[in-house]
């Protein structure tokens, strides 16, 4: 066992890196690590055997596994409080790694937290349980490195709302009681509303299904869904109708997954859950959802699009899919001729240059066709301007529209991380203002 003055010579020497790493780092970077180093620091002056654990860079939508040194936890007794640490604008949510991994069950209420101001704090006071081996982060939006500073006492140690206040909003008085909640509209009634607004859309809506909640507000239902894009919503019904106003709030999320692929979520603070997604083939789905009142009636609802004509087959299905799915989220109309360009790519950054005519506008849609992109960027660059579509990584696909002025020149560059990856790219016409007839 290590002797006090060691572990506070040990701790003192990992601030002083820290220091000296934020001599050198650019402005967001460099307020992490001084952020990272406060952190640490306080807590050893309260008493805590601290670890730094050297800096993570994560990509957009991407999960790591960060392990705790073991000098930094014992098994058995104490407390054990890891703050991550990065920019400001770096949105993420970690979890200790034998926390629940099922989103729609209650979690251990400090082992799991999401990023505010791009810092978040997990904590573990309880006796007997196993030694915390590593957490896993996931990026949510943005990229960049987080710093993990790991604290271990017998006492819990001062939270990080205390220590960096300018990143926590400081310590906050319990809001004031809301009291009842107004009336909720009829299940039936919010079914039939969303089914109006679907045919609106354009959808063919099918029959509702009304499901049993068990003893918890959850439940797994299988769904069977023809190739097109689809909107399943799940209303839950509130019991206490013979009360004058409500005083919990009904919330209702929900999952759709393909085996362990989760292809939709919604966990929005609301009484119904929306789903959306496109399938290029005929496939059983898993419909998961959570937060219903215990034993009652949940209600189910299908909008079906058909998927556009004009995506090119060339890639199969899937990829066919994505790029519907993205067109579809986007709210981007159906095109109304074959692509004037297709292209296909690998890892890494492709540009494509492109013959455009003046005064026409375009749709660039890009889908994976192979493997799993860690990052998909789609970027298009019209003589000075340039659009770009960052969000690609969790569906899949990106899009990006442009037109062209007088005298400019157009661009594509496709951007793809990942191992294995290959991607396909189609880009439609959708309006022309030179070549149109009767002009």
């Amino acid at each position: 066992m290590r002797h006090p003055r060691e572990r506070a010579r040990a701790s003192w020497i990992a601030v002083a890196a820290l220091a000296a790493a934020f001599a050198a780092a650019p402005p967001a970077r460099a307020d992490a690590r001084e952020v990272a180093a406060r952190v640490l620091e306080q807590w050893t002056v309260a008493g805590a055997r601290t670890s730094a654990v050297p800096a993570r860079f994560m990509f957009d939508d991407e999960t790591i596994l960060v392990p705790i040194p073991p000098e930094a936890d014992v098994d058995g007794d104490g407390c054990t409080q890891i703050a991550v640490i990065g920019a400001r604008g770096l949105s993420f949510r970690a979890r200790l790694s034998d926390a629940p991994m099922d989103p729609l069950l209650p979690p251990e209420p400090t082992a799991r937290a999401s990023s505010a101001a791009g810092v978040l704090e997990l904590r573990r006071c309880e006796r007997g349980r196993p030694a915390v081996r590593h957490i896993v982060v996931t990026a949510e939006a943005g990229r960049g490195a987080v710093d993990v500073v790991v604290g271990r006492s017998e006492r819990p140690l001062p939270p990080l709302a205390t220590l960096i206040p300018e990143r926590t909003g400081g310590v906050l008085p319990p809001p004031p009681e809301a009291g009842t909640l107004p009336p909720l509209v009829a299940q039936d009634k919010r079914a039939d509303a969303a089914e109006i607004r679907a045919r609106r859309e354009g959808a063919d809506v099918r029959e509702r299904a009304r499901v049993r909640a068990a003893d918890d507000g959850s439940g797994e239902e299988e769904l069977e869904l023809d190739a097109g894009c689809h909107r399943i919503e799940v209303f839950g019904r509130e019991l206490s109708r013979e009360r004058p106003g409500r005083r919990f709030r009904l919330d209702v999320d929900a999952e759709l997954r393909d085996g362990d692929q989760l292809l939709a979520r919604d966990r929005t603070e609301a009484p119904d859950a929306r789903l959306e997604t496109c399938l290029g083939a005929t496939t059983r789905l898993s419909l998961v959802y959570a937060g219903a009142p215990p034993f009652s009636e949940v209600l189910v609802t299908r909008g079906t699009w058909r998927l556009p004509a004009r995506l090119p087959p060339i890639w199969g299905p899937v990829a066919r899919s994505k790029m519907a799915r993205v067109m579809f989220l986007r709210h981007v109309a159906v095109p109304a001729d074959d692509p004037v360009y297709l292209a296909q790519g690998a890892t890494g950054a492709t540009p494509l240059p492109l013959s455009v005519e003046t005064g026409a506008c375009y749709v660039a849609v890009v889908g994976v066709t192979r493997g799993h992109a860690r990052q998909l960027q789609l970027r298009a660059r019209v003589g000075a301007r340039e659009s770009t579509d960052e969000r690609g990584a969790a569906e899949e696909a990106a899009l990006t529209a442009f037109c062209v002025r007088a005298h400019e020149s157009a661009r594509l560059e496709v951007l793809a991380r990942g191992t294995g990856v290959s991607w396909g790219l189609a880009l439609f016409r959708v309006k022309s203002g030179v070549w149109e007839p009767g002009r």
